[in-house]
């Protein structure tokens, strides 16, 4: 008995040596690595698309938008968000045109701690690409970091939206993303886009139209409309590649939060208002005070238009159509200003018409409280003419 036990026992043996080869023959090895990782597969990567709710500060207004990269196999999982140099304290260098953008590479959960901390929400949708297309993407943001912060601040060419775009058709190479057909058609300017954005942050669209003009007041098409986190978002979910749908429909919730929105009564709108008002009172006062005032603002915001026109280096600013009621002329020529009143003044109300009629046209290059505060710097210049000068002199 025990030799028929030990018979079985070697057979067995015999039989266990001969499959161990087999298994060892058909487990993956990767050729140029070496170890067991397939880098094939299509989880070896995967790409998605984090957007953070807008924040109350100027340069948050719009959101935020980001890749998201993760590799299983090697325990990485990082956000490659474009961003420019911080801009607290460094106002003077934003408006001269001094600040860097460049890529950063952070972890998922450093990056997801800071919006916990401001009370805004990240939310996650899924990238559909090819696994060579993910794997490309991947190579091409590492080199985009090993360069750092190089390139002039540009929100419109280099902005968190519009890059994401970028590196992703980057990494399709000859394929294409295929748009709705909705976004190709549509006809709009980078300005009119952001400012459709900032309806429920009054005073950062104010200073935005205020600032943005030149390049931005040209038409965009297609993929360059999309400078906008939420107008990426809405475009790639109806977008596709190689037939499938490029973003996951529903978002997932890395962080709980809530759009933060700019509730302030007092309104670029309210003051311009109030600015109008106080110019027609004005106009009947016979003192000098309040027209000074206006001359003083009026050359302050017109030197500030020169400076960014003929200066600065701040991306669309080579021209600005509030450059000709806001200049320092006025000031210069103060002295002779009853020669050249009545002029400037029908100047200003034609600029006035024509701003109108582009923004009932639905043209924006400026706003409604850019256009009252023109008309209540054309009255104080209209009561320095001799003709005005000479009416209210003779109802003393």
């Amino acid at each position: 008995m025990r030799s028929v036990h030990k018979i079985l026992l070697f057979l067995f043996a015999v039989l266990i040596a001969s499959i161990l080869p087999t298994f060892a023959e058909e487990q993956y090895v990767d050729p140029v690595f070496g170890d067991t990782i397939d880098r094939t597969a299509e989880d070896f990567v995967t790409v998605s698309l984090l957007v953070a709710d807008p924040g109350l500060s100027t340069y948050s207004v719009l959101g935020h938008a980001c890749l998201r990269m993760q590799c299983p196999a090697f325990d990485m999982d990082y956000c490659f968000s474009y961003e420019s140099e911080s801009v607290k304290n460094r106002i003077g260098d934003y408006l001269a045109g001094n600040l860097k953008m460049g890529l950063f590479a952070v972890p998922v959960k450093d990056y997801c701690d800071g919006y916990r901390e401001e009370g805004r929400g990240v939310y996650e949708y899924k990238l559909n690409l090819p696994s060579e297309a993910e794997q490309n993407l991947w190579r091409i943001l590492d080199e985009h970091v090993a360069k750092g912060s190089i390139l002039p601040y540009d929100y419109f060419k280099r902005g968190c939206a519009i890059t994401c775009v970028q590196f992703v058709e980057e990494a399709l190479g000859d394929t294409r993303i295929q748009y709705d057909a909705s976004l190709l058609q549509r006809e709009a300017t980078s300005k009119e886009i952001v400012l459709s954005h900032c309806d429920k942050f009054k005073w950062s669209g104010f200073a935005f139209a205020f600032l943005a003009a030149g390049e931005s007041e040209q038409l965009v098409s297609g993929a360059e409309q999309l400078c906008v986190p939420a107008e990426l978002v809405q475009a790639w979910k109806r977008a596709s590649v190689g037939g499938t749908l490029l973003l996951a429909q529903e978002p997932v919730v890395l962080v709980e939060g809530a759009p933060q929105w700019d509730d302030s009564w007092f309104t670029p709108m309210l003051l311009a208002w109030l600015i109008l008002c106080l110019s027609i009172a004005n106009f009947f006062w016979n003192k000098p005070y309040g027209d000074w005032v206006m001359l003083l603002a009026q050359t302050v915001v017109g030197a500030a238009m020169m400076y960014l026109i003929c200066f600065s280096n701040l991306c669309c600013t080579s021209w600005n159509w509030l450059l000709i009621p806001f200049n320092p002329l006025p000031a210069i020529f103060w002295y002779w200003r009853k020669y050249w009143a009545l002029p400037y003044v029908g100047v200003m109300i034609v600029w006035s018409l024509v701003m109108a009629a582009n923004l009932l046209w639905g043209h924006v290059l400026v706003g409604w409280p850019h256009i009252l505060l023109v008309l209540a710097w054309a009255l104080i210049v209209l009561k320095q003419s001799s003709w005005v000068c000479t009416l209210l002199s003779h109802k003393k």
